[in-house]
């Protein structure tokens, strides 16, 4: 049924379940309804319908679906359709570990088969059209999406008439538009549908013989195809097998064997890692999050590591020595060593900070490499992933030797690692390697601080260590420069100062300065390669593990997109190391790039932001919002005000959240993050957006936004102080009351708009009555307490308490 070829570029992405699915009714032929009797596939229910109706059996089913009464429907559709009995095709689908599945169908007998069977290798979640976007936390879930509504939720409704599909869609239906993305890059396996249903013809749209992206060949499996049916195979890059799915996957299965468990596919080899293990679904989600690091193979001879253009390393860069030994890098080996040597039962905290591009992310990753070569169990976590901080806990307390735990970009998750140190009770020596850029330094030490961190910084390189950076890019055929190759020492002299990053850079580029590389390699870029890789810099400037490819490919549709993600162009890409996420290769050159479309191109820089911001509203919502996913991260980061929008984007970010509003005017953060930035040309347009975001959301976000905007009006009005102080007290109380009944970590914005709307209401003669005193003192109390470490707040405070005992005598 498949080439030798075309199985053996199939094979691993099948088995390491890459693959989705979509799939309509031709699937649920053989298998059965409550009373024992065959699904009716979609021509027969059809033919049922136009009889039932009076109109002749030639009309389809978009169209006598629209003369079906609400008991009718009940009796063709939902009662025959539920509580189905699986047959032979869908029971095999339950075989192979699949990425997600989209169906056609609202019959139950995919999940009749998940259900019953006795060696599933997934649990399901069936969610219908009108649900919220969401993403399996882990490979054990897979996500069954039913696109025309579900018998088990007939108060969704179906979709059947075209009529009804336009109407779905234009409601910004995300299950529809994240498949017409995914479909235009990832493996699929289309079965059980023709090529002809209009709804069809939208999710391949996007999708040309040129699609996906070295994941496996799509396929469309069908027993009698037609030519119309291989043509339009041909134009979506379509791999026709002639069979029934059920042949196809019984085939498929001979071929490859028993497919492995998503436990064989994530948890490693434990021999000896645990006093008692953990239950098979803690595994799961633990390294789901966190890899074991273990001694790797050096690269082939002959490859050229990303590392070299600017990537993180790998471990296998790490065997081959391709990176620079640094004094700092020994110094916190030696710190490590010393801590587990010691044998003491506590956890420390080592955390590296630095500037972008000085070798931070190197030196923590060579450590925890150094610690695992010498036998130490150390777990590095994937920096997308988010923390389930009791899950670490569990499987931490049961590692039967010291631990070492790596977390790059730390600052996104220290209200997670807060949680797991606070909750440990070690009986053995546990290391927290972890580092971030040195901005967020006062972040990090405000949440951890009390745990005593050891902070240290990457040090400048010595002479020497440019030297042996210019002889490994000689060893690696890389250097352009003839004298650099005989000359080393005046070659590196020129480097002296720069970070590790930009340093390679320009040896790589014979030693030109960074802004004439940086305008060169702009210059000789394609517009679309231009707009690509400005997409995917401004992604990674505002969440670290860069950008989901599908919704790149969507900000713009660039059909060279692929040349990208190869060294061999002036603006080059690379995929993160899961494959799925894309950043730009060299991080400090898309660093600088943006800042220099900053300075020179804005009008262009807003485009850019226009394109990501719209391509990536289907994925967030209010539950990938609450559980922090990726693009969810990035989209708070986007439109941020303060940080991102107005600092990149200027007097233009007002037009950025004007033309963004269509997608996102259902996100109450959107409307914060608006308020904020209108707040310096009219406060009281900045309050009614903030006074919108509460409509939308109640929650402690939009209240403390509302209330720090009603504490910048009280700065400039004349009358009305005790009515708008009112406002910004009963909000905070809400803040306060909220964060104490869900037992959430606090956090201390709230208490610096109270103690700068109390100041500025004593200032402006109002008087406090003795029980809003006590409920001051109160908070300033607690917050000596939780944000020690906070001296402005505690200073504000301060302030405060002598305002008191000036006024009472």
């Amino acid at each position: 049924m498949l080439t030798t070829n075309q199985l053996e570029s199939m094979r691993p992405h099948l088995l390491s379940g890459h693959y989705n699915l979509l799939l309509g009714s031709g699937i649920s032929l053989d298998s059965f309804d409550r009373k024992g009797k065959p699904l009716l596939g979609a021509y027969d229910l059809t033919v049922e319908l136009c009889k039932l109706k009076g109109v002749p059996d030639t009309t389809p089913l978009s169209r006598v679906s629209l003369l079906l009464d609400a008991d009718e429907v009940e009796k063709h559709i939902t009662v025959p359709y539920l509580h189905c009995r699986a047959g032979e095709t869908v029971g095999r689908l339950t075989s192979f570990v699949w990425k997600s599945v989209f169906t056609l169908n609202v019959d139950d007998a995919l999940e009749a088969a998940y259900e019953t069977a006795h060696h599933a290798k997934q649990t399901i979640e069936s969610l219908n059209f009108d649900t919220l976007y969401k993403s399996p936390s882990t490979k054990n879930e897979l996500t069954i999406v039913h696109l025309h509504g579900f018998t088990r939720q007939p108060e969704k409704g179906y979709v059947f008439s075209t009529t009804e599909y336009g109407r779905v869609t234009r409601g910004m239906n995300a299950w529809m538009h994240v498949l017409s993305e995914l479909i235009a890059s990832e493996p699929f396996i289309i079965a059980g549908t023709t090529l002809n249903e209009p709804d069809l013809d939208y999710y391949l749209s996007s999708r040309t013989s040129a699609s996906g992206r070295n994941r496996g060949p799509s396929l469309f499996i069908e027993p009698y195809p037609n030519k119309i049916t291989e043509n339009l195979c041909a134009r979506h890059g379509l791999l026709l097998i002639r069979a029934k799915l059920s042949e196809f996957l019984a085939w498929l299965l001979a071929q490859v064997g028993i497919p492995p468990t998503v436990a064989q596919l994530t948890v490693p080899s434990l021999q000896g890692l645990f006093k008692k293990p953990p239950l098979p679904q803690a595994q799961i989600s633990f390294f789901s999050t966190f890899e074991l690091v273990r001694p790797s193979t050096r690269n082939p001879d002959g490859e050229i590591s990303p590392f070299y253009y600017g990537r993180s390393a790998r471990w296998s860069d790490f065997e081959a020595d391709l990176d620079v030994p640094t004094e700092s890098e020994l110094k916190s080996v030696a710190k490590a060593r010393n801590f587990i040597s010691d044998g003491s039962p506590s956890v420390k905290i080592l955390c590296t900070i630095s500037d972008p591009g000085r070798g931070k992310t190197t030196q923590i990753r060579r450590v925890a490499y150094d610690l695992a070569k010498d036998g130490q169990i150390v777990f590095c976590l994937n920096s997308k992933e988010t923390i389930d901080a009791e899950n670490v806990v569990e499987i931490l307390m049961q590692v039967a030797r010291p631990v070492v735990l790596v977390i790059d970009g730390v600052a996104d998750h220290a209200a997670s690692l807060r949680q797991i140190v606070g909750s440990m009770r070690p009986s053995k020596p546990i290391l927290i390697l972890c580092g971030d850029r040195d901005y967020r330094k006062d972040h990090i030490d405000r949440i951890l601080g009390d745990f005593g961190i050891e902070w240290s910084e990457v040090d400048d390189w010595t002479i020497g260590a440019y030297e042996q950076l210019i002889e490994k890019l000689r060893k690696g055929g890389l250097l352009g420069d003839h004298d650099a190759v005989h000359n080393p020492k005046k070659f590196a002299d020129r480097l002296l100062g720069d970070p590790a990053a930009i340093a390679t850079c320009r040896a790589l580029n014979n030693f030109k300065p960074l802004e004439i590389i940086l305008r060169s390699i702009w210059k000789d870029a394609t517009d679309p390669a231009k707009r690509s890789f400005a997409i995917a810099a401004l992604g990674e400037h505002c969440y670290q593990g860069g950008i989901f490819y599908p919704i790149l490919e969507t900000a713009y549709p660039n059909p060279k997109l692929s040349d990208q993600l190869t060294l061999n162009c002036p603006l080059p890409l690379a995929y993160a190391e899961d494959g799925d996420y894309v950043l730009a290769l060299n991080a400090v050159v898309a660093d600088r790039i943006l800042h220099m479309l900053v300075r020179e191109k804005q009008a262009y820089l807003l485009e850019i932001f226009c394109d990501l911001a719209k391509s990536l509203s289907p994925y967030v919502n209010r539950r990938t919002s609450i559980s922090r996913s990726p693009e969810a991260r990035l989209a708070a980061r986007l439109f941020n005000s303060e940080k991102v929008a107005r600092p990149m984007l200027g007097d233009l970010a007002e037009k950025f959240y004007i033309a963004t509003r269509e997608s996102w005017q259902w996100n109450s953060r959107y409307w914060e993050q608006r308020a904020i930035f209108t707040q310096a040309s009219n406060i009281d347009l900045a309050v009614q957006y903030a006074r919108h975001a509460v409509a939308i959301e109640d929650h402690p976000f939009p209240w403390t936004t509302l209330a720090s905007l009603l504490t910048k009006k009280l700065e400039n009005v004349a009358v009305g102080h005790q009515f708008i102080f009112e406002e910004v007290s009963n909000l905070l109380t809400k803040v306060f009351r909220y964060e104490a009944e869900r037992q959430w970590r606090p956090t201390p914005h709230p208490y610096v708009v109270l103690f700068h709307a109390v100041e500025l209401f004593l200032g402006n003669g109002g008087q406090l009555a003795p029980r809003k005193q006590d409920f001051i003192l109160e908070k300033f109390r607690y917050c000596e307490k939780a944000f020690p470490r906070d001296f402005k707040l505690i200073q504000s405070g301060e302030r405060i308490l002598t305002l008191f005992r000036s006024s009472n005598g």
